[in-house]
């Protein structure tokens, strides 16, 4: 799909419902094989908070579809001696096909995705976790058959998690009922765009 080539995803909302569902169909033929592999491109990591699921299937699915990967750990790089981030993000669009970053704010990522040209993926902020809930709802429609009209519960803190099932959900036509303390429910401006 045309629509997707170099743009960023920072949130679950950056995509329509039509471009959504392209890449969980995508993403279920390449599982099954039905779909090769044509990607000889370089991925960077810039993970600032750890993580073993998500740094490892970014790595697997890069490596699957015939690109490279490049680990950038902070503390071995300039971003770990505080070199601002519009800097590192103009240096890496240099050497960089796209970029998978894993960070605390969203602003954050937003600033890079600003100042970089190449396609940024959120790999997990304070606020979302898109790659996450793509990967969820591929494996709710996998066991059922279908996203549409789907009920689905959240038991836990309104997180990231919680704040891109609540946009995933929205988009592909999945109800969905959140259930969290008062003083960790879901950020009301997500809960609003998730209604609307």
């Amino acid at each position: 799909m045309e629509t997707l080539r170099g743009r960023d995803l920072l949130s679950i909302a950056d995509l329509s419902r039509a471009e959504a569902e392209y890449l969980l169909d995508l993403a279920a033929q390449m599982k099954i094989g039905k779909v090769a592999p044509r990607c000889p491109k370089v991925l960077g990591l810039l993970f600032q908070k750890a993580s073993t699921r998500t740094r490892v299937s970014l790595t697997v699915a890069m490596y699957q579809l015939g690109g490279q990967v490049i680990d950038l750990d902070p503390q071995s790089t300039q971003v770990g001696r505080g070199e601002p981030l519009p800097d590192t993000a103009r240096v890496l669009d240099r050497y960089l096909d796209a970029i998978a970053i894993r960070t605390y704010g969203q602003v954050e990522l937003q600033l890079f995705a600003d100042y970089a040209r190449i396609p940024v993926i959120n790999a997990l902020t304070d606020r979302e976790h898109p790659c996450q809930i793509l990967a969820d709802l591929l494996t709710l429609r996998e066991s059922f058959g279908t996203l549409a009209g789907l009920t689905l519960c959240y038991i836990g803190d309104g997180n990231n998690v919680a704040h891109s099932l609540l946009l995933g959900c929205a988009l592909l036509g999945v109800n969905i009922r959140v259930a969290s303390p008062p003083q960790f429910a879901p950020l009301p401006d997500i809960v609003a765009q998730a209604r609307y």
